[in-house]
């Protein structure tokens, strides 16, 4: 049995535009067992993901806790001192997606915006 099992479903319908996506049973190994879970309240600087304690990066839940339908948190790799966004997530999206090794960081577009993640070691 697979360490990891998940599927994606993506249903569009707006006006002409409709699709269906489905990704199922979704499977994973994993060698190192563990889970980093960081719950990070963010504001408008930039602010370092922390992923010290975890020997390699993995599979990537990430959550928006925001509130107010208009804030957007944006998560993404960083060198120095700049974010470079690969992801954004408006108030109570989520996403899912694999972390290449590297140094992240997110940032909010409000004050007071949560952000929850739970990074799988691979």
């Amino acid at each position: 049995m697979a360490d990891i099992s998940y599927s994606v479903n993506l249903n569009v319908n707006a006006g002409a535009l409709q699709q269906n996506i489905n990704a199922s049973n979704i499977t994973s190994d994993f060698s190192t067992t563990g889970l980093l879970a960081l719950t990070l309240n963010l504001g408008t600087a930039t602010q370092t993901i922390t992923t010290a304690s975890a020997s390699n990066l993995g599979l990537c839940f990430a959550r928006s806790l925001a509130t107010s339908g208009t804030h957007t948190i944006s998560l993404g790799r960083i060198s120095g001192t700049t974010l470079f966004d690969a992801v954004r997530l408006k108030a109570g999206e989520a996403g899912i997606f694999r972390l290449a090794p590297g140094n992240y960081a997110a940032k909010a577009d409000a004050p007071g915006s949560r952000l929850l993640l739970q990074i799988l070691e691979e």
